[in-house]
């Protein structure tokens, strides 16, 4: 059973059902990619690892190492004129979390170079943190080395990532395209609740024509194989709610489809 809403499913960002969706878009993704892009060039999903500092509680407890070195005293001839070393002082290092985040990247297949980067944002790259430090330095990475960039926003809630100085009005959706060539201009295509998804031009090189991403065929993918027609709550208030312009609508909509 399809979404009730003709574009994104805002439902999908407060239900707790947001990794999921989130992987399961990547495949359909790199799916309906690999169905258009010219020879020689494939899309597959990365991961990306890095570690972050683990805040301790105060009074938590340091574990002991789980190897000991021990010094054995032995009789020689020249212990007296060895230097023996005074206690030292103690400190305790960081704890760290290892993370992981998932993106697709184009290659080309000849040379095996990352050609394009296509990120899907999650809340965490929206609210303040280290995940939203994280993924900048990495979008500032993909910029730096030339890369095409594509970002994708389907989240409602949080601070989207900065846009430039004079990227249009963000409605409640947007795609974001980088082509390597004309940075750092970039474009910016915006979309609403009640709108159908765009398709969204991938650039691979300046000479080959753009491979068209179908966001609405990967978001119904995503939407029919998570089941999501039955497990999201449409018979509870949308958090946060509805604009008031889109509240009718949305009631509409859901009276039609909340059996």
């Amino acid at each position: 059973m399809p979404s009730p809403f003709p574009g994104m499913d805002p439902y999908i960002e407060t239900s707790g059902l947001w990794p999921d969706f989130h992987a399961t878009m990547l495949s359909a993704m790199r799916a309906d990619l690999n169905a258009n892009l010219p020879a020689g060039y494939a899309a597959s999903i990365e991961i990306y690892v890095w570690a972050d500092e683990v805040h301790s509680r105060a009074g938590s407890k340091i574990m002991e190492p789980n190897i000991h070195v021990r010094k054995e005293k032995r009789a020689t001839n020249i212990e007296a004129a060895t230097a023996i070393l005074s206690p030292p002082s103690k400190t305790i290092l960081p704890r760290l979390a290892q993370k992981k985040r998932k993106y697709v990247k184009i290659i080309d297949i000849k040379t095996r170079q990352v050609v394009t980067a296509i990120e899907l944002l999650s809340p965490s790259n929206k609210k303040k943190g280290d995940d939203r430090t994280r993924y900048l330095e990495k979008r500032n990475e993909y910029l730096a080395n030339n890369l095409n960039f594509i970002e994708i926003d389907l989240l409602r809630g949080g601070h989207r990532p900065p846009l430039g100085r004079t990227a249009s009005a963000v409605t409640k959706f947007y795609a974001m395209v980088c082509r390597s060539w004309e940075f750092p201009e970039a474009g910016v295509w915006t979309f609403g609740v009640r709108d159908r998804l765009p398709d969204i031009p991938v650039p691979v090189t300046q000479d080959l024509q753009e491979t068209p991403l179908h966001l609405s065929a990967c978001v119904a993918r995503a939407f029919d194989e998570g089941r999501y027609a039955e497990s999201l709550p449409y018979d509870e208030p949308l958090i946060p709610p509805p604009d008031q312009h889109d509240l009718d609508w949305f009631n509409t909509i859901l009276a039609n489809y909340v059996k």
